[in-house]
């Protein structure tokens, strides 16, 4: 299904599209790139005065991560409607959702790594055994040197439960829809559950049974009410919103151990604000730009910390303190990395997707 292109200002849109969503997605894709650059900012004296880093605790701009999950949720029992209870849909899906999330990751993690072994001064981060390499690319949460459980490029951790959650997903869509998500947010509770209340020693299934993964149930509800064609007030919308906003605010100082709730309740009422209501029959060009922004976000996420990166060696460099030296570092490392994230999409993303879709295995 498209969902961008020079048709969107004239055309109507499909039934399915959903342009709140991709703004939604735009916004916490540059939420999170946000929190990492400001961050970067601060630590390298670009921060005298401290409006970045009051900027930086006035928000959990980490919880762009969050939405993405809701989102997630949402839109693979959204854009499969057609595959539930049909043969081939269980192939079907993990086909399209491999050729969304595999190439662009294996390309990324490959440069990462070349990248720290040609340079390890310059990059944060080591390599561990070969076997961790390998769970890298394959999305198997295992510990690294340092004792953390993240892949060898560290933003991958996210890929680790989107993955997971597919996988859980897929084997339901053999049956309705409505039994599908039943059954996967059922099967995915109780495993949280169980993991809680027994605290798994196994690396992956302690991972795995993260209350983070409840955001995804979340997303997945949504969508069934969205399917019954409940729709919220338009006043309620924009009051959803702001009561996410305020939510998230309050809760920025909370640890990590509350995040599904902290985070995932404000992200969850933000993605029903954004698909609960009334979608544009056509586009104008503020909200067409907010769809190009949204599917380069997967781009955004992954490509933003070499951005970073550069800019912080070269900031070095020049021994830049000034506010406004701190200021203009985080504008135009957001600019550079949204643009290089748009022109990946316009054409590696593009073209990956064109190529599956051409492909008769995905009929």
């Amino acid at each position: 299904m498209r969902s961008s292109g020079p048709a969107l200002p004239t055309a109507r849109l499909p039934q399915r599209f959903l342009p709140w969503i991709q703004a939604l997605r735009a916004l916490a894709a540059f939420s999170v790139a946000f929190s990492h650059v400001e961050y970067d900012a601060v630590n390298n004296g670009g921060d005298p005065s401290g409006v970045l880093t009051a900027i930086m605790n006035f928000m959990p701009w980490v919880a762009g991560v969050d939405i993405f999950f809701v989102i997630s949720g949402f839109v693979i029992v959204h854009a499969s409607a057609s595959l539930f209870g049909v043969a081939r849909g269980p192939l079907v899906f993990l086909r399209r959702r491999l050729a969304r999330i595999v190439p662009l990751y294996w390309i990324v993690s490959s440069g990462f790594l070349l990248i720290l072994l040609l340079d390890r001064h310059e990059i944060h981060g080591d390599i561990g055994s070969p076997l961790y390499c390998f769970a890298s690319y394959f999305f198997i949460p295992m510990m690294r040197p340092d004792g953390m459980v993240q892949p060898a490029y560290g933003l991958g951790w996210t890929l680790n439960y989107e993955m997971f959650f597919y996988l859980v997903f897929t084997p339901f869509l053999l049956l309705t829809r409505y039994k599908a998500v039943a059954g996967a947010v059922a099967l995915l509770g109780l495993f949280v559950l169980t993991g809680q209340l027994m605290h798994f020693h196994n690396v992956q299934f302690s991972y795995w049974s993260n209350l983070i993964i409840l955001e995804f149930c979340a997303g997945m509800m949504i969508a069934l009410v969205f399917a019954r064609g409940v729709r919220l007030p338009e006043w309620l919308r924009p009051l959803l919103i702001v009561v996410a906003v305020i939510a998230l605010h309050f809760n920025a100082g909370r640890t990590l151990e509350w995040r599904a709730l902290a985070f995932g309740a404000p992200a969850t009422l933000m993605v029903g604000a954004a698909c609960l209501g009334r979608s544009p029959a056509v586009l104008n060009t503020l909200e067409r730009w907010l769809v190009r922004l949204g599917d380069a976000s997967y781009a955004m996420y992954l490509i933003h910390p070499f951005v970073i990166r550069s800019f912080s060696i070269l900031w070095r460099h020049l021994h830049l303190t000034s506010e406004l030296a701190g200021v203009t570092y985080v504008i135009v490392v957001l600019a550079v990395a949204q643009s290089g994230a748009l022109l990946i999409n316009q054409t590696l993303e593009r073209r990956i997707a064109l190529f599956f879709r051409r492909s008769p295995a995905a009929a």
